[in-house]
């Protein structure tokens, strides 16, 4: 039986939802260690945390901005197990046992540094969502070892069009862009100003890395939002934004304006971006379902017609 250990903040983390993944988890016979349910009065706190981190299979993180503060400032019982769980993510196999989860839209701000560039399992819609149930499948099965596409084909049919769904609907690549966020700015990389007097000469090209690759659809819907933000300052440009591969590039500003300006609303499109791609990617979802309903509704229409020839 796989053992997975949940790592949370109490005060911050979802208790319907919370307590929702724990049963799914148990209904698919893993076994959860939490230290609300499984801590007892007197015992060892650090040797709790440590036995379990490194004993489980794999560590279940839920993303909330307290959770991040505290684990990045090594604060408390959650620095105490971020501080491990960063020693171990050098390790390359042990890597991978850190599952990030949010209940809630997903955002640089809820994302310890350490676990910057995985993907989230997203959660964060209604438990009866079809993309709360794709998402919780996936995770299941990263927990128990089955692969998506070793899957056998099955036959549609009207009792299992949500199920087939649900495999069907979305690839990794869609979840992670509805994930993307900025990650740091290589000093290296940012560009050297003419200074040679002629207007704008004293601008350069500050790059920003971002934790996974956007595909198309991300870039435009992200440029678009570029130039007509949500919320902007006065010294917003919205011609100098250009992505190259997993990078964000602003051209003709100063590290100072991205520091005092161009930043908050980089962080803001962003995320605006991820949502908007989130919707895309849900209505998509919507529209393969009714497809797949329909053509079981016309496969059983004519099932039924046939049998009623006589030849």
């Amino acid at each position: 039986m796989k053992t997975v250990f949940i790592s949370y903040l109490r005060s911050e983390a979802d208790k319907e939802k919370l307590g929702r993944l724990i049963q799914l988890l148990e209904e698919s016979n893993i076994r959860v260690i939490i230290d609300e349910r499984n801590l007892e009065i007197g015992d060892d706190l650090p040797l709790f945390m440590e036995k379990n981190l490194v004993e489980s299979n794999f560590i279940i993180v839920i993303l909330t901005p307290g959770y991040k503060k505290r684990a990045d400032d090594r604060e408390g019982g959650v620095g105490y197990e971020a501080s491990i769980m960063a020693a171990s993510l050098s390790k390359k196999e042990a890597g991978k046992k850190f599952l990030p989860v949010t209940f809630e839209t997903y955002r640089d701000d809820i994302v310890p540094v350490f676990l910057s560039s995985k993907l989230a399992s997203d959660l964060s819609d209604d438990l009866n969502s079809i993309t709360f149930q794709k998402a919780f499948e996936k995770l299941k099965r990263t927990i128990l070892g089955i692969s998506m596409t070793n899957q056998p084909v099955q036959k549609l049919s009207a009792s299992k069009v949500v199920r087939v769904a649900d495999e069907m609907l979305t690839s990794d690549n869609d979840d992670k862009n509805t994930q993307i966020m900025l990650v740091n700015v290589n000093s290296d990389e940012v560009t050297q100003p003419r200074n040679d007097g002629t207007p704008g000469s004293a601008l350069y090209t500050v790059p920003f890395h971002l934790n996974h690759y956007p595909n198309q659809v991300w870039q435009e819907l992200f440029l678009k939002n570029w130039k007509s933000p949500s919320e902007f300052t006065l010294m917003h440009r919205g011609d100098i934004a250009r992505i190259s591969g997993n990078r964000i590039i602003l051209e003709g500003t100063t590290i100072e304006e991205v520091r005092d300006y161009h930043l908050k609303t980089l962080k803001l499109v962003i995320q605006d971006t991820n949502k908007q791609y989130k919707h895309l990617m849900i209505q998509e979802q919507r529209k393969q379902k009714q497809a797949i309903e329909m053509k079981n509704k016309q496969h059983d229409k004519v099932k039924s017609v046939i049998k009623d020839l006589r030849f």
